[in-house]
C-alpha cells in the first residue's frame, strides 16, 4: 500500500483528541490552537488556500515543538510535524516571493536574512567554519574573558535565553584536542573474534560543542566489539534546515551524506544524537518524489540506528559499575517518537551495577529544547522546563541522563535555575556508560 503524501495525510485527521494528553504546549496553555488538532486545522486551511498567509498562522505554527508525541499517540498516525513543516515551507516561499502584504506578515530585516542565511548555508554545513567558532569559544572560556563578562554583569545585558545558554555552555576542548576523528577505529574487545563494522555520524555542532561525547561514543563502540568507520566528508544532517522550512538546503546536505556513507561497507550508520538520528532516518521522506534518489535514500535511512540500540542488539557492553548513585533518564523526543527507540537506553542504564535506576515521571513529554525552540520560544520552553524539573526533583536523582545535545543543555539549564548543580549531574548516556565501564576496569585492576 502506497504511503500517503503529507497533503493527503493532513485530510485524515478526524479530531478524535487522542493527541491532547501528550502535547506539551497544549498542557501549558490549554488553548486548542496550541494543540495538534488546532495546528493541523490551521496548516490544512493555509495549504488548501482557504485562509491567507498571515502573522497569526505563522506565529502559531512556530509554537509547535515538532516533538512527534502526537504522532505516537494518534491511532492513524497523522504526521502532524510534517504537516506543520510543509505549511512553514509555504509561508517561507510566500515571504521570499513577496506574495503577501507587509501588514499581513512581518518582513525579516536584511540583516536578519543575511545572518540566518550565513548560519544555515555557510556555518552548519562547513566543519572547518564550525571549528573556527569552536576555537573562539575556547579562547572566550580560557582567556579570562568569560569570567570578566560574568563578573561585570555584561552577560545580563543580553536576552535571558542567550545569557542562560552562555552559563550552561559545555567546556570546549582546545584546538589541539579537536583534531579530526580517526577514519577507522578497531575493536578493542578481544573476546569478539569477528567484530561488526559500523559507520559513525559525528554531527556538526555535536562535533564542536560535544566533542568528548563523540570521542567517547567511538570508545564505547570499540569496547563493545565494533570496528568504527567515521567518514571525513560527511556533513550536517539538515535537521535545523528542515524545521525552518529550508527544504532545498536539507536535500543538498542529504545527498552529500548519502553519497559519503554509500562508500562505507558498514551494516549500520550510528548516531548519538536523537535529533540528528531522526533527521537521517527521514531522508527517505525527503526524496519521496525523486525516483532517482529515493532508492538510495531508503537504503541509507534503513541503516540509521541509535548508538544505544546498536550496542544492545549487536554489541557486547563490558561490565559497568556505578558508585551507588541514583540515575534517571529524560528521553529525546525524536529518539523515542521518530526513531522509535524507547527501551534500549533504559536497558543499558539498568545494566550498570551498584547504581539505582528510577523512571522519570512524565518522561514522554518534551523538555522544551526541540532544537533551537528554547531560543525562539523562550517563554513556552521555560514553562515546559519548569514542569519537567518538578518531576526531576520528585525523583531526586544524582545523575540525569539524556541522549541528545539539545536535551542535555535544556536539562542543565533547569538544574542551574533550580540551584541543583551540586546535587544533580546531567550526562549523555554515552559519557555515563563509558565512565561506569572505566570504573569497573579500575576496580578489577
Amino acid at each position: 500500500m502506497k504511503a500517503l503524501t503529507t497533503e493527503e495525510a493532513m485530510l485524515t485527521c478526524v479530531r478524535c483528541g487522542a493527541c491532547r494528553e501528550v502535547c506539551p504546549t497544549l498542557d501549558i496553555t490549554g488553548r486548542e490552537a496550541d494543540g495538534p488538532r488546532g495546528r493541523v486545522l490551521m496548516a490544512r486551511s493555509l495549504l488548501l488556500g482557504e485562509i491567507p498567509v498571515n502573522n497569526e498562522i505563522k506565529d502559531q505554527l512556530d509554537r509547535c515543538l515538532l516533538c512527534s508525541a502526537c504522532v505516537d499517540a494518534c491511532p492513524i498516525d497523522v504526521p502532524v510535524p510534517d504537516i506543520v513543516m510543509l505549511a512553514k515551507e509555504r509561508i517561507q516561499e510566500a515571504r521570499e516571493k513577496v506574495e503577501v502584504k507587509v501588514e499581513d506578515l512581518h518582513k525579516e530585516s536584511s540583516i536578519v536574512k543575511k545572518v540566518k542565511s550565513f548560519f544555515y548555508e555557510k556555518i552548519l554545513p562547513n566543519q572547518s567554519h564550525l571549528h573556527k567558532i569552536g576555537h573562539l569559544l575556547w579562547i572566550y572560556q580560557k582567556s579570562g574573558v568569560q569570567s570578566l563578562v560574568r563578573k561585570l554583569g555584561i552577560i545580563n545585558l543580553f536576552p535571558s535565553q542567550l545569557s542562560d545558554m552562555e552559563r550552561i555552555m559545555p567546556e570546549i576542548l582546545s584546538p589541539s584536542k579537536r583534531k579530526p576523528l580517526p577514519v577507522w577505529t578497531d575493536n578493542v574487545n578481544v573476546t569478539i573474534e569477528n567484530p561488526k563494522e559500523v559507520a559513525m555520524f559525528r554531527g556538526c555542532i555535536m562535533d564542536v560543542m560535544f566533542r568528548e561525547t563523540n570521542e567517547h561514543s567511538i570508545q564505547l563502540l570499540s569496547k563493545s566489539g565494533f570496528k568504527i568507520h567515521t567518514p571525513s566528508e560527511q556533513t550536517c544532517c539538515g535537521a535545523l534546515h528542515i524545521h525552518n522550512g529550508n527544504r532545498k538546503k536539507a536535500i543538498e546536505l542529504a545527498k552529500q551524506n548519502i553519497e559519503v556513507f554509500e562508500k562505507s561497507s558498514a551494516e549500520n550508520i550510528v548516531s548519538n544524537a536523537g535529533g540528528c538520528g531522526a533527521a537521517l532516518r527521514e531522508y527517505e521522506e525527503l526524496f519521496r518524489d525523486d525516483p532517482e534518489w529515493l532508492p538510495r535514500a531508503r537504503e541509507f535511512s534503513r541503516k540509521v540506528r541509535d548508538i544505544s540500540e546498536v550496542i544492545l542488539e549487536k554489541g557486547s557492553l563490558p561490565k559497568a559499575v556505578g558508585r551507588g548513585e541514583r540515575v534517571t533518564y529524560q528521553p529525546s523526543c525524536h529518539l523515542q517518537y521518530v526513531m522509535k527507540v524507547k527501551d534500549a537506553p533504559t536497558k543499558l542504564l539498568k545494566s550498570v551495577s551498584e547504581s539505582e535506576y528510577v523512571d522519570l515521571p512524565g518522561s514522554k513529554h518534551c523538555c522544551g529544547s526541540a532544537g533551537i525552540y528554547n531560543l525562539l520560544q523562550p517563554q513556552l520552553a521555560g514553562d515546559i522546563l519548569v514542569r519537567k524539573m518538578e518531576k526531576v526533583n520528585q525523583t531526586n536523582p544524582a545523575v540525569l541522563i539524556t541522549t541528545n545535545p539539545g536535551c542535555y543543555l535544556q536539562m542543565k539549564s533547569g538544574i542551574y535555575k533550580d540551584k541543583k548543580e551540586d546535587t544533580i549531574r546531567p550526562l549523555h548516556i554515552v559519557d555515563y556508560l563509558l565512565e561506569s565501564i572505566e570504573c569497573a576496569e579500575k576496580t578489577n585492576n
